[in-house]
């Protein structure tokens, strides 16, 4: 009984540890934040903001918002540690909608605003060696008048969509229109829980779930109860209901 009752007290203890050094890490992160972006945003007064997508999250993130220019906002997502998860530059409009229709064509961005935002991301938190970088159209994923591309860093990945722009059928240009940086999290620990939802194995590890992205990743597919795992997952917040992972031994595909 007394055993029991020193191990609660000391994982307690480490439990309480960790939150100050979060708060303190996020903090730390804000203040830079503020010095690097400025103005903070405030919401629409009479208009909702969309907090979060009931389907994949389980309520609003742990987030903070800054104006970036007259038509774009640039959030700041945190991860349970206290490091930042994703910084997100998007139009004002998706704060409120989650469909680009609610988003006029002639919002964009310049590649000097997609640059400045990837540096500035830099500076807040280091995205690491670069790896593979797109340049739209060139090894971006197409579908119809859209280009999704991905620039992987050693610590990050930088995801980037692009609108092109036709004339007669024949293509004019493209235009930027958001770009999402995601932040490499190591997942190491002991498997809490299982469970199976669709054609999705997921695992319980630190209180928080994950899945792989193939059903037949060996370690979704073969880990039970008790298994000691490690993974990489970008961009993983708190308020996720599940998030995308990889096995740790595979993390130089990704960012090659």
């Amino acid at each position: 009984m007394v055993v029991t009752i020193v191990l609660v007290a000391f994982f307690s203890l480490q439990i309480s540890a960790g939150q100050i050094d979060a708060a303190r890490r996020k903090a730390e992160t804000v203040a830079q934040a503020d010095k690097l972006f400025g103005q903070r945003y405030s919401p629409t007064t009479g208009k909702p903001l969309r907090l979060y997508d009931e389907r994949t999250e389980i309520g609003p993130p742990d987030a903070v918002t800054y104006w970036y220019n007259t038509r774009y906002v640039i959030e700041l997502v945190f991860a349970p540690d206290g490091s930042v998860a994703r910084i997100q530059l998007l139009p004002e409009e998706l704060l409120y909608s989650k469909v680009w229709s609610a988003v006029p064509d002639t919002v964009e961005l310049s590649p000097t605003e997609m640059q400045s935002v990837v540096e500035s991301a830099n500076a807040l938190q280091t995205l690491g060696k670069p790896g593979a970088i797109r340049n739209a159209p060139d090894g971006c994923f197409q579908s119809g008048h859209n280009l999704y591309c991905a620039d992987a860093y050693q610590l990050a990945v930088a995801s980037h969509y692009h609108l092109q722009r036709h004339d007669n059928e024949h293509v004019t240009g493209k235009a930027p229109r958001d770009v999402s940086i995601s932040y490499r999290q190591s997942v190491s620990g002991i498997v809490e829980d299982v469970r199976t939802e669709g054609s999705q194995r997921q695992l319980k590890i630190g209180g928080y779930w994950y899945h792989g992205e193939k059903p037949g990743s060996d370690i979704f597919r073969d880990a039970t109860i008790g298994s000691v795992v490690r993974l990489v997952t970008f961009g993983c917040a708190a308020n996720e209901k599940v998030c995308l992972a990889i096995p740790a031994a595979s993390i130089s595909d990704v960012t090659r």
